[in-house]
C-alpha cells in the first residue's frame, strides 16, 4: 500500500471524492499549509503509536508541489520522504497543477503515488451527476441534466452546486422538471452569470457592475464567478494563439468548446485584447489565487480586483 500520495485537481469536489476514496472512512488528522508548517506535519507523521495503528494525515494546500513560491521547509519534507513512517499515510492535496520540474515532485512520482485529476468532459459530468441523482432517489430527464451542465459552462463543481440547490428546493425525492430548474437556477446561471462574464470581456462597466451587484444580493458565490471569468480569459488567449495555425473545428475540440456561438463569442473577444494583456490577466489571476488560498484576501475582493484590472 502506498503511504504517501500527492493529489492535484482544480475541482474541489473531484479532489474531495478522491480523498474520501483513499481514506475509506478511516479517521484522519487534517493540516492546511496556508496556516500550518511542514514541521507540524512531519512531527505528527513521525509520531509512532504504541498500538501500531495506521494514521492518516490529509495536508491541504500543499503549494510546495506547485509553481507557487512559498516559504515552506521543503528540505525537511525531502528528508522525511527518504525514510517515512510506515504506519503513517499522508495525502498531500493541491488545488492547482503540480510542478513536475521540482525535485520533490519527481520523488513523489518515482517512489510514491501521484494522482492528477483532469477536468471532466460534459459526458463524464453527466454520468457522475446522473448516478448521484439516482442514488438520492431523484429523477431527471437527460436533456434537463445536460441543460444544467451546459449552463454551468461544463464545470463539474458549478453543476454539482446547482443540483444540490435544486434538491433543497424539493426537500424530498421527486421528478426534477425543466420548469423548476428554470425557476431555481436559470436566472442565476444562464441570464446573469454568463451576462456578467460577457459584459466584463466587452468592458461594459455599467452593465457589469449592475449584474454583479444583483448576483451578490442573490448570494452567488464569488469564487464561482472568478472561476468562470478565469476560464474565459484563458480560452480567449488560447483562441488568439491557436487561430493562426488551426481551423475553427480543431480549436473547438482542443478547448472542449461544444457550441459555435460560444466559440464565436470567444473569437470576437480575442480581437479586442492583445496577447500581452491576456497574459497579464492570467498572472494577476495566479497572484489572486495564491492570496485567496493564503487567507490574505476574500474571493469577493479578488474577483473585484480582477474586474477592475480588466477595466483599467
Amino acid at each position: 500500500m502506498n503511504n504517501i500520495y500527492l493529489i492535484s485537481s482544480t475541482s474541489y469536489y473531484l479532489l474531495k471524492e478522491e480523498i474520501e476514496n483513499i481514506l475509506n472512512n478511516n479517521i484522519y488528522i487534517e493540516y492546511d499549509l496556508n496556516f500550518n508548517t511542514i514541521e507540524d506535519v512531519v512531527e505528527e507523521a513521525n509520531y509512532f503509536s504504541i498500538f501500531e495503528e495506521k494514521k492518516y494525515i490529509v495536508v491541504k494546500n500543499a503549494n510546495c508541489f506547485s509553481s507557487t513560491k512559498t516559504k515552506l521547509n521543503t528540505d525537511l519534507l525531502l528528508k522525511y520522504l527518504e525514510e517515512p513512517n510506515p504506519n503513517t499515510i499522508i495525502l498531500f492535496t493541491l488545488n492547482s497543477n503540480v510542478d513536475g520540474k521540482k525535485k520533490i515532485c519527481k520523488i513523489i512520482k518515482d517512489k510514491y503515488k501521484l494522482i492528477k485529476i483532469d477536468n471532466l468532459s460534459p459526458k463524464e459530468i453527466y454520468n457522475k451527476l446522473d448516478k448521484k441523482i439516482k442514488e438520492d432517489k431523484y429523477k431527471i430527464e437527460y436533456q434537463d441534466l445536460y441543460y444544467i451542465i451546459n449552463n454551468s459552462q461544463n464545470n463539474y463543481d458549478i453543476a454539482y452546486n446547482e443540483i444540490e440547490k435544486i434538491k433543497l428546493y424539493y426537500n424530498k425525492p421527486s421528478l426534477i422538471t425543466r420548469e423548476d430548474i428554470n425557476n431555481i437556477i436559470s436566472n442565476n446561471i444562464e441570464d446573469n452569470n454568463f451576462k456578467l462574464i460577457d459584459s466584463i470581456m466587452k468592458k461594459d462597466i455599467k452593465s457589469s457592475f449592475k449584474i454583479y451587484e444583483d448576483l451578490i444580493l442573490k448570494k452567488i458565490e464569488p469564487i464561482i464567478l472568478l472561476i468562470m471569468l478565469s476560464k474565459e480569459i484563458r480560452n480567449t488567449l488560447l483562441v488568439k494563439l491557436l487561430v493562426r495555425n488551426n481551423n475553427d473545428l480543431d480549436i473547438m475540440k482542443m478547448l472542449n468548446i461544444n457550441y459555435d456561438f460560444q466559440y464565436n463569442k470567444i473569437l470576437n473577444n480575442s480581437y479586442s485584447y492583445s496577447k500581452e494583456e491576456l497574459e497579464n490577466y492570467l498572472v494577476t489571476i495566479s497572484d489572486l489565487d495564491y492570496k485567496i488560498k493564503s487567507g490574505k484576501i476574500s474571493s469577493k475582493h479578488a474577483l473585484e480586483l480582477l474586474i477592475l484590472e480588466i477595466f483599467k
